[in-house]
């Protein structure tokens, strides 16, 4: 099935990248950055659009799993935590995939609720999930490998050993943003995809056709959570700096806001 169907989303589209494409070569260097921060965001928004506009899952967590996936590259890629690491030679492109798995992987530890709790217990769960996460990094029995609250270096992206200037770096956030766009429309039109619009019409109904519930609000987890881990994964190569103050509860609430203006289950919406 066809990502874009009509004349309209066609032109909607072609007029988002022209414009991209122009701002970056026309404009001060300062709207390259806001460029790259919108990116970032929009792919953490588009995984909670997933998991909250999707499956129906409540969640005021995804800044703190973006930070999960900003301190998986910086912890990996980071030579200051001895020759374990540093002996795995973990490159920062190498990193990308395995931010967000790690940070999916995090997202399961508490989406493990989900199925018994629903609504305002499960917003007040992904709450304790973005204070309880935040308080990891900053706990002083982790701070030898996350820097507690003054935060920890990152190194930078490179290509052929030159580090990627703030342009080159915004055509791959765009790059990145346009795959995670793409995944985002076809998993909505998979089997999976139907199942997360039936558990959040009505999770009884769909329990009664046959959906497993407890699968699919995780797989609706899993998949929102990877979504902010590359959001995160970006975020620390690009400032090469990353603390806690980062990703706070008041970034969550926005997240959640920019899903419910953009309009709740749509794609193109939640960016």
């Amino acid at each position: 099935m066809a990502v874009v169907r009509t004349k309209t989303q066609w032109f909607l589209i072609a007029l988002g990248l022209a414009l991209f494409i122009i701002i970056p070569w026309r404009f001060p260097q300062d709207w390259v950055v806001w460029l790259i921060l919108l990116g970032i965001y929009a792919i953490a928004v588009l995984g909670l659009h997933i998991l909250t506009g999707l499956c129906g899952q409540f969640s005021i967590g995804q800044a703190a799993f973006m930070a999960v996936g900003a301190y998986t590259t910086a912890i990996l890629t980071n030579a200051h935590f001895g020759p374990t690491l540093t002996e795995a030679s973990w490159g920062s492109w190498a990193t990308l995939p395995l931010a967000g798995l790690f940070a999916g992987l995090v997202g399961l530890v508490f989406a493990t609720p989900s199925l018994r709790i629903k609504g305002f217990y499960l917003v007040m769960a992904t709450i304790a999930a973005q204070f309880i996460i935040v308080w990891i990094l900053v706990y002083r029995g982790w701070s030898a490998w996350t820097g507690g609250v003054f935060g920890i270096k990152v190194s930078a992206l490179t290509i052929g050993g030159e580090r990627l200037n703030d342009l080159q770096f915004w055509w791959l956030t765009l790059g990145l943003l346009v795959v995670m766009l793409i995944l985002a429309k076809n998993i909505q039109r998979t089997a999976t995809g139907r199942k997360f619009v039936a558990v959040r019409d009505n999770d009884m109904a769909a329990e009664v056709m046959g959906v497993n519930l407890f699968r699919t609000k995780l797989v609706a987890f899993f998949i929102g959570c990877f979504y902010a881990g590359i959001a995160g994964w970006l975020w620390a190569h690009f400032f090469l700096w990353i603390s806690p103050v980062e990703f706070t509860f008041k970034d969550s609430l926005w997240f959640l806001g920019m899903i419910v203006v953009g309009g709740m289950g749509s794609t193109t919406g939640a960016i």
